[in-house]
């Protein structure tokens, strides 16, 4: 046994050379070996076990085989779920890491199911920053959304926003780009008027903390359009939807891709308001700018 523990050890030492110089064949091969030694020497629940699962599963998601990684990790994580006592940071992690692959994966519901894991395991680690739980809040609201459980996906959001205004302030950037997360949220569910309320505070936030021309500005300025465009009020819309692209030029002389898309939204508009010489010349302008 102590022979095999060695060997254990020398080889996973060696894994993490091969892996930290990318010769990623070689370094599988010697996990694999090192999973065969586990397998033999360590219990069932032993963490060792766990780590050699966990570390060939990490070695395929960077040979960029997610399927292959997935195997090997929910392998790691079935022997961290039976240690005891529970290692709240290591099943946090790993839940986490799942979570992501299998959002990777187009896998919606497994991945909600591991982010819900992480959560779960998140009030065991008292050291956890604030902001690795709220992103991860944010993260399993959204793909709730796209999975269609919008009622699952609107207690993430406040629950995310919570933690933000308690840490940071009801005034911070940071609390404000949650608000835009639920704001979106709140639009694509067709709650424009909570949509609006919840635009027009994070705006006023960035307007305060940031410079004019700032991008995060242009941002709520666009988002706050569409919800009066959705809404119908196509002149409050168009007079965001300038502002908006107006921020972007000051902010940029070669805006990004959002810019081209609030000209595609105002241009919509145009268009349906019977403007469609104006929309084609806004969007042939959008795409010269993109341009430089």
């Amino acid at each position: 046994m102590k022979g095999e523990e060695h060997l254990w050890g020398v080889l996973n030492d060696k894994l993490d050379t091969l892996r930290a110089t990318n010769q990623m064949a070689e370094a599988i091969r010697v996990g694999q070996s090192a999973l065969e030694i586990a397998k033999r020497s360590f219990g069932a629940a032993d963490i060792r076990l766990a780590q050699s699962y966990e570390k060939l599963g990490l070695l395929h998601e960077q040979n960029d085989d997610r399927p292959g990684a997935k195997a090997y990790l929910i392998s790691a994580h079935r022997i961290l779920a039976r240690l005891q006592p529970t290692d709240g940071q290591a099943i946090f992690q790993s839940s986490r890491r799942l979570g992501q692959l299998c959002n990777q994966l187009g896998q919606s519901e497994e991945a909600i199911d591991f982010y819900e894991q992480a959560i779960a395991a998140a009030p065991q680690i008292p050291e956890l920053p604030f902001s690795d739980l709220g992103a991860l809040l944010n993260n399993v609201a959204l793909i709730c959304r796209k999975a269609g459980r919008a009622a699952t996906a609107e207690p993430y959001y406040l629950r995310s926003l919570q933690i933000y205004e308690n840490q940071l302030g009801p005034q911070h950037p940071d609390v404000a780009a949650v608000l835009n997360n639920l704001g979106v949220f709140y639009t694509n569910e067709k709650r424009f008027t909570e949509a609006e309320q919840i635009h027009l505070r994070a705006l006023a936030i960035r307007e305060k903390a940031f410079p004019s021309n700032h991008p995060d500005i242009a941002q709520s300025k666009c988002n706050l359009a569409v919800v009066y465009h959705s809404r119908g009020e196509y002149d409050r819309a168009s007079e965001l939807y300038r502002a908006s692209l107006q921020t972007w030029e000051d902010a940029m002389a070669k805006p990004p891709e959002e810019y081209e898309v609030v000209a595609a939204n105002y241009a919509d508009l145009l268009r349906s308001l019977g403007k469609a010489r104006k929309a084609h010349a806004l969007e042939s302008r959008a795409r010269k700018k993109r341009r430089g």
